[in-house]
């Protein structure tokens, strides 16, 4: 049977009050049963108006105004779009449709109406099990208007996204990458292992090794026995979990009127996608909650405190 339209209906509609063809022929000509003809042309004699085919779906549950201000509130604090905040919504007790959140925040300004993008391929996401097992590092020049042209270092915990240290800078050097480095580790312990590109800040190639010997980040690293990865040239997938924090510190950071501002929102605040949503699972809980867990140290004279 054809789809039935508008001007089809119309012409069934027609053709049956002019009497100038039988039920047959019309259902023929129109490609769909007798019984429809009789339908619609029953409906055409109740309403006395050519029927309109009703648009398909369920119809659209617009959001309530308690809805609104419950959303423009933790938009406000989170800043997530409308997946993430479907789950952060629940946390809270509160059950809306990604769709329709989105649909707000394009109304409320909030959103951006994107080309629909490609079917990602899929990938196996590699994960240390533990903190300070693996953390990355990268240098970033920043885009928004306020530090623009600055460098931003960074460096983020595989296991929990946590950023242990940044720092910065009017240039990318391998000093500032000790100094951020070392205040990392006076605060949060030692990393057994740390991940970069090729950058000359961090990495000397073969042929500067023997002109200029190493570079001071790789030797505090071999001091510190702290083992050191370069990822593949040219394959920044090595360096991905870095690279994503630069993304939305751009998309973010226009929020806030610093970037200590801003990192202690993406530590402490903002759920990461990584994790649980729904229980508000951010970089900073995850941190600790994925320590390895050391043997205690006691003092052997207190067991015997108190024994005569």
């Amino acid at each position: 049977m054809a789809k039935l339209d508008d001007n089809r209906i119309a012409w069934i509609i027609k053709s049956k009050s002019q009497a100038r063809l039988t039920n047959r022929d019309i259902a023929d000509a129109a490609n769909v049963s007798i019984s429809r003809v009789q339908q619609l042309y029953r409906i055409y004699k109740r309403s006395n108006s050519i029927p309109k085919l009703k648009k398909s779906g369920r119809k659209r549950k617009e959001i309530t105004e308690e809805e609104r201000i419950v959303v423009r509130k933790l938009y406000g604090i989170y800043k997530a779009n409308a997946c993430y905040l479907e789950k952060i919504l629940l946390a809270h007790g509160y059950s809306i449709n990604h769709n329709r959140l989105h649909r707000m925040l394009l109304q409320e300004g909030l959103a951006l109406t994107e080309e629909r993008k490609h079917v990602r391929k899929k990938w196996i996401r590699y994960e240390r099990e533990f903190s300070n097992s693996l953390w990355h590092v990268d240098w970033h020049c920043i885009k928004d208007p306020k530090w623009k042209d600055k460098w931003l270092i960074c460096y983020e915990d595989d296991a929990s996204r946590y950023i242990p240290s940044y720092g910065v800078y009017e240039k990318p050097t391998s000093k500032a990458s000790v100094d951020v480095l070392d205040n990392a580790i006076a605060k949060h312990g030692k990393p057994a292992s740390i991940i970069s590109d090729h950058g000359s800040q961090f990495y000397a190639v073969e042929s500067d090794k023997r002109d200029k010997g190493l570079t001071e980040f790789e030797i505090y690293l071999l001091k510190n026995k702290i083992r050191f990865i370069v990822g593949k040239v040219r394959h920044p997938q090595s360096n991905g979990k870095i690279e994503k924090f630069f993304d939305i510190f751009e998309s973010k950071i226009r929020y806030f009127s610093s970037i200590d501002e801003f990192m202690q929102w993406y530590n402490c605040i903002r759920p990461h996608g990584a994790f649980d949503i729904s229980k508000l699972e951010t970089p900073i809980r995850m941190f600790y909650a994925r320590m390895p867990q050391k043997e205690m140290l006691m003092d052997p004279s207190l067991l015997l405190s108190g024994v005569e």
